[in-house]
């Protein structure tokens, strides 16, 4: 019968199988936490029995503390002290001498696997701390980086007022013109309507003397005719 795979290799493969905890996550061993944790809301994994403690999450590790992913170990950082002494402006040929030792680091290594395949450890450990150390690099430029970015929405805001503004002033002078239409057509219209109704007056008096004439007429007629009678 063959011996199973190590973990790391089985962590390591291109699909690896779910972690064996999982089938910790039961409804019934759920349910059990739920009722512990009301009970404790200060329940740490400690505290549970042996089958729940991979219910809870393991508390995060400890500055400078290692810890493993994916069968890699990595180290967790200290965390970042605003009195720390500030670093010097990131260098661009420190970038592409490391890029340049990397290149030379990978071709030493396929030199060793073709030659002696058993003394590729060191190379690959060359080139681990290789990348690591241009990776430190590339994150000296967040601040640059950060900086940059913030000009540049800076800069599309202004732009965006300034468009706002360009088609705010356009309204305005639409308005403007559509007033000043409007004004010039009340200003030529109220003589042509004062003219109108000076024009009606005037044919309203000269109707009712034309009326008090004929009035007239017709009285002097009246007695003419009342006098031959």
């Amino acid at each position: 019968m063959a011996d199973p795979p190590p973990a790391s290799a089985v962590i390591s493969a291109a699909f690896p199988a779910p972690p064996p905890f999982y089938k910790s996550f039961t409804p019934s061993n759920l349910a059990r936490l739920s009722e512990l944790e009301q009970s404790n809301p200060s329940l740490t994994s400690s505290d549970l029995p042996s089958d729940l403690r991979n219910l809870l999450p393991p508390p995060p590790p400890a500055p400078n503390e290692e810890y493993r992913i994916f069968g890699e170990t990595h180290k967790n950082p200290a965390p970042f002290s605003a009195d720390a002494t500030p670093k010097d402006p990131p260098n661009p040929h420190r970038l592409v001498q490391t890029t340049r030792q990397l290149l030379l680091a990978f071709l030493s290594l396929t030199h060793s696997l073709a030659t002696d395949p058993d003394t590729w450890a060191p190379k690959w450990d060359e080139m681990k701390a290789l990348f690591s150390e241009a990776h430190a690099i590339v994150n000296e430029y967040r601040p640059h980086q950060a900086r940059e970015t913030l000009i540049h929405m800076i800069e599309e805001q202004i732009e965006r007022c300034r468009t706002e503004t360009k088609a705010c002033k356009a309204a305005c002078g639409k308005v403007r013109e559509v007033l000043q239409k409007v004004e010039r057509s009340e200003g030529t219209a109220q003589p042509n309507v004062i003219a109108e109704e000076e024009h009606r007056l005037r044919t309203e008096k000269d109707k009712d003397s034309r009326i008090a004439d004929e009035k007239s007429l017709w009285e002097v007629i009246e007695d003419e005719v009342g006098r031959f009678d």
